[in-house]
């Protein structure tokens, strides 16, 4: 743990600002969920919380998606992919890009004809750099933003078809998270 010499004092209702350099430096936004941790030596300790994170079958959503629509599959929370298909293992657990983060904040399933490894991941190139045909659809919860499924194909454009086997999917695992 690192000190960054800023003293807060929490005000009559139990709150604290967290400053906006330690939120920018985290990627804390308005609407974040945190966990609160006290451990031994009373410390808290606040955690940015991914309810996608914690769900543990997304390995089975991938595959059947993988199997229905024929495409590459990832499942992201609203930083980072969480889970791939097989054959794009090299994307997991890389931050996400710019258009995964702009259909997100859209809330609606977005279809790009020709996508960049760096429209999915920050700072990240694979050997081919290019993606095919990708779609995004926002895993939403009570109005909150929770992730997204990705379909990615070079065989073909996606269609009306796997938006909606995505939409199915990404509500299927809003129902399924606890919040």
């Amino acid at each position: 743990m690192r000190a960054t010499g800023i003293v807060r004092k929490i005000d009559n209702l139990g709150r604290v600002v967290i400053p906006k350099e330690i939120r920018t430096e985290m990627k804390i936004d308005n609407g974040n969920t945190l966990e609160i941790y006290v451990d031994q030596n009373d410390t808290v300790i606040l955690k940015k919380y991914s309810p996608v994170r914690e769900f543990t079958n997304l390995k089975g959503y991938i595959d059947t998606l993988e199997e229905t629509t024929g495409c590459n599959v990832m499942i992201s929370d609203t930083d980072r992919i969480l889970e791939t298909s097989s054959m794009m293992e090299e994307y997991g657990t890389r931050a996400i890009g710019g258009k995964v983060k702009e259909a997100m904040k859209s809330r609606k399933t977005m279809i790009l004809d020709s996508a960049r490894d760096e429209d999915i991941c920050t700072n990240y190139r694979s050997k081919e750099g290019e993606l095919g045909s990708i779609l995004i659809c926002p895993i939403i919860k009570q109005g909150d933003i929770l992730g997204s499924v990705i379909l990615s194909s070079n065989q073909k454009e996606l269609s009306d078809f796997e938006a909606k086997v995505s939409e199915i999917t990404a509500k299927v695992i809003s129902k399924k998270l606890g919040l």
